[in-house]
């Protein structure tokens, strides 16, 4: 892979300046097609913010479950679920707050 096929951006401190500072490095560049490697939850609020600075967005989710079990444990709680719960407040609260 060249060196120039990724871009470092080192400022942002949230998702918002996450789209907003590398779009302004790859349009000094001329690029405007991009890969978004992130996790699966927050790919939909990473693309659209990273669209609205006119980048066309390559979404690649890193983090699909696969679950293999006895169909019968899936009727059972699991104290797994209260994290994917915790993660999908805070992404919900994020897309409201807009960043």
């Amino acid at each position: 892979m060249p060196g120039n096929a990724m871009v470092l951006e080192n400022r942002s401190r949230n998702t918002s300046q996450n789209a907003e500072f590398p779009a302004e490095i790859l349009a000094e560049q001329g690029v405007s097609r991009v890969l978004l490697v992130t996790c699966a939850h927050h790919t939909p609020r990473a693309t659209r913010l990273l669209d609205t600075h006119g980048l066309e967005v390559v979404p690649v989710a890193t983090d699909h479950e696969v679950l293999s079990r006895p169909k019968w444990r899936n009727l059972l709680p699991e104290t797994s679920a209260l994290d994917g719960g915790s993660r999908a407040i805070k992404e919900v609260v994020r897309r409201l707050v807009g960043r």
